[in-house]
Parts: C-alpha cells; sequence; structure tokens
C-alpha cells in the first residue's frame, strides 16, 4: 500500500472525517507487518482490536461473575436490617421487659389470694407451720441416716487412715545439681 494513501487516511482519521471502510483500510495496513518505521507509533492503535478478539475469559467465568452478582443482591437486601437494627434490639428489650412485668403481675396476683387467707385464721397458719416444720425434721432425719450409712460403710472397708494421710504429706524432692534422689522425709 502507498505510504501517501496511509499518510493522507492518517489525516483524515485524526479530523475525524474516514468512514468505516477507510478505518478497515488502517487497520489492515498496520496489522501486515510492512509499516515503516515512522508509522510503527500507530501500530498498537489500529491492531488493538485484534487483539481484544483475541481475549476470551477464563475458566469459571460465567461462575465468578454470577456469584458476584448474588453477593451483591445479598448485600443489598440485608442493609436494611443493618439500617433497623439498633431499632429491633431496642424493641426486643422493651419487648422482653414488657413480658416479665406482665408475667410478674400476674403470678403475684394468683398468689396473692393464697397468702391472704392464712393471715385471717391463725390455726390454719399454725397447722401450716407445724407441717412445714415436720417435713422439715423428718428431711434431715433422711439425711442423718443416710450419712451414718455411708460412715459405717467406710469403717467396714478397713482402710489404714494414717497411710492415706501420709501419702499427701510426704513429697520426695530431687536435687537438680547432682541428679540423685535427697533422702524422703516429711516437708
Amino acid at each position: 500500500m502507498n505510504n501517501g494513501r496511509i499518510t493522507e487516511l492518517l489525516d483524515k482519521y485524526w479530523a475525524c472525517e474516514t468512514s468505516i471502510s477507510e478505518e478497515m483500510e488502517l487497520q489492515e495496513f498496520f496489522r501486515s507487518g510492512n509499516v515503516p518505521e515512522k508509522l510503527q507509533p500507530y501500530v498498537t492503535l489500529f491492531t488493538y482490536r485484534r487483539n481484544l478478539q483475541a481475549l476470551k475469559p477464563g475458566d469459571g467465568f460465567e461462575e465468578r461473575l454470577v456469584g458476584s452478582i448474588r453477593k451483591a443482591e445479598r448485600q443489598n437486601r440485608y442493609i436494611t436490617i443493618r439500617i433497623f437494627e439498633p431499632l429491633l434490639r431496642i424493641a426486643a428489650s422493651v419487648l422482653l421487659v414488657t413480658g416479665i412485668g406482665i408475667s410478674v403481675y400476674l403470678f403475684s396476683r394468683q398468689n396473692s389470694q393464697v397468702f391472704a387467707e392464712t393471715y385471717n385464721d391463725p390455726e390454719a397458719a399454725m397447722q401450716q407451720a407445724t407441717l412445714a416444720l415436720d417435713k422439715l425434721s423428718r428431711a434431715i432425719q433422711a439425711t442423718e441416716e443416710a450419712s451414718l450409712k455411708s460412715l459405717e460403710q467406710l469403717d467396714n472397708l478397713e482402710l489404714d487412715w494414717s497411710e492415706i494421710d501420709s501419702l499427701s504429706t510426704e513429697i520426695v524432692p530431687i536435687d537438680p545439681d547432682f541428679n540423685k534422689d535427697v533422702k524422703p522425709g516429711r516437708l
């Protein structure tokens, strides 16, 4: 191709007056490899399309693209929750305190009638107190009997308590300088 024609097309190109066919002609010229040295700086400008067409996405591109789109959608969905999170905490606290307050109120209303009756009738109060003390006495007595049985079983084992006690107090120290045992003794 004629260098004069290429120079003329380049001038038209820089003036934005080239047609598509003239731009294609420029691209073909610069792709041919027979480019004069003074026009070498323009090679990359006119071969970019061919280089871009050769580029293809790598393996797993579509999966990564779909994954990132879904991640962005999930983040947008949870933005409203993050905005209202402090309000949700306050609402949950108010609901919890209200629920506890209502429960305590209802519980105190139900049990207030049981306690009020014993104050009006001293004999019933004495009878309930006697019954409670009798139950406590039986429970203490059962505990005492169980403790006595445990002690009897320990006595039947015939253990030498002095040997067991000496195990916890006798320690054999080691002299690190001479690497031999020191005579055992009580510490």
